[in-house]
């Protein structure tokens, strides 16, 4: 297989343009086929591009020359045309995040494994030279024994983004407000490199917008090591801020969309504390130097092109239906804490948490800590 027939599901909204554009540009795919619930749009697109416009997913399904798709839908629909996908045979890449629930996420894990088919999910961070190298250090014990983690993802977005279309700000529609759409990116990055919290005490709210969904959101979270670490996510701060920071025994790394910066003290916290005996308020000289490769970027090409080497390689793609389920499962992890009141640990229960959404369906709203 020179290269992969792709079909994407989903091409006329923002994302999806993006997918045909780049799947169009990769040099390991070939777009084969769109499909999409708005046909006009869909029609126009397949004329401009040259490519074949199926009104129904079935029938893209069910092309040969097709070996896989591409979902940007919004994420509610994931679930049941993975499922039709593997079911035809088709490999699927998905945009972020994986499904509307994690029980959802479970189905389409299992559906590709049973079926012997690639899952993978577009979080093209991990795919950045500077995220790969912080990964690699910190799994090496770069940072010594992890004391404390942190995430900041704050932006703003106005009314008018959620009146943009009916689903954005529904639990129905959405599933899941700042957590799911804005922040999910980086909380898969946060947890690919600190690791995944065993715990999660929650609180969620919606502060200014005239939506059902959370527009804020901060947990506390413990790991098994017994570190802690804090989570926070907004849609109504300006100036956007992102920062994560990962502190250990040795050292602590802090990343910025601007930069990354590597904090070293004179020698190890805990020989430090240990040997200094003459001034209880001593702390060691400590040097700060960037990360010895600059920050970069990475976008849906990489995600692509990485996608379609794994199937013609015969190997995973970067990040797998299982791997790509764990954000998906600590940001519903936080709403299920913040609406019962209390700690929730991994893997949370999965009637519980489809039990909560169907309530705040029902009534419309975020239960907050006052309800």
């Amino acid at each position: 297989m020179d290269t992969v027939g792709l079909g994407v599901v989903g091409p006329s909204g923002v994302i999806g343009q993006k997918h045909v554009a780049e799947v169009a540009a990769s040099p390991y795919a070939k777009l084969v086929a769109i499909h999409d619930m708005n046909q006009d749009a869909a029609r126009e697109q397949a004329d401009e591009l040259g490519t074949k416009h199926y009104p129904e997913l079935k029938t893209l399904l069910a092309d040969p020359k097709i070996d896989a798709i591409t979902i940007a839908t919004p994420h509610p629909t994931h679930r049941n045309i993975a499922l039709q996908a593997f079911e035809a045979g088709k490999h699927v890449l998905t945009e972020k995040p994986l499904a509307a629930s994690p029980a959802e996420s479970d189905e389409m894990v299992k559906a590709a494994r049973d079926a012997g088919l690639t899952l993978g999910v577009v979080y093209q961070n991990r795919l950045r030279p500077d995220a790969i190298r912080v990964k690699q250090l910190i799994d090496e014990g770069y940072l010594g024994k992890l004391y404390r983690t942190s995430i900041i993802m704050a932006s703003f977005r106005a009314q008018s983004y959620y009146d943009s279309a009916p689903w954005r700000g529904t639990w129905k529609g959405e599933g899941g407000g700042a957590l799911f759409n804005q922040g999910v990116h980086y909380l898969d990055l946060f947890q690919w490199l600190g690791g995944m919290p065993v715990s999660v005490m929650g609180q969620a709210g919606t502060l200014m917008h005239n939506i059902e969904v959370e527009d804020s959101a901060s947990a506390l979270v413990g790991y098994a090591s017994g570190a802690q670490g804090y989570i926070h996510c907004n849609t109504v701060q300006t100036p956007s801020d992102t920062r994560m920071e990962f502190w250990g025994e040795r050292r602590g790394i802090v990343i910025t969309d601007d930069d990354i910066t590597v904090y070293e003290p004179e020698v190890g916290l805990l020989e430090f504390s240990k040997r200094e005996r003459g001034n209880p308020f001593a702390k060691p000289t400590l040097t700060t130097s960037a990360l010895d490769v600059p920050i970069t970027s990475a976008d849906h090409q990489d995600a692509i092109d990485d996608f379609a080497l794994a199937i013609t390689e015969g190997r995973e793609p970067a990040v797998t239906g299982h791997e790509g389920a764990k954000s998906l499962e600590l940001a519903s992890a936080i709403i299920l804490s913040s609406c019962r009141r209390q700690t929730v640990y991994l893997p949370i229960n999965r009637v519980d948490y489809d039990e909560l959404v169907g309530e705040l369906a029902e009534r419309g709203s975020l239960f907050t800590q006052g309800a």
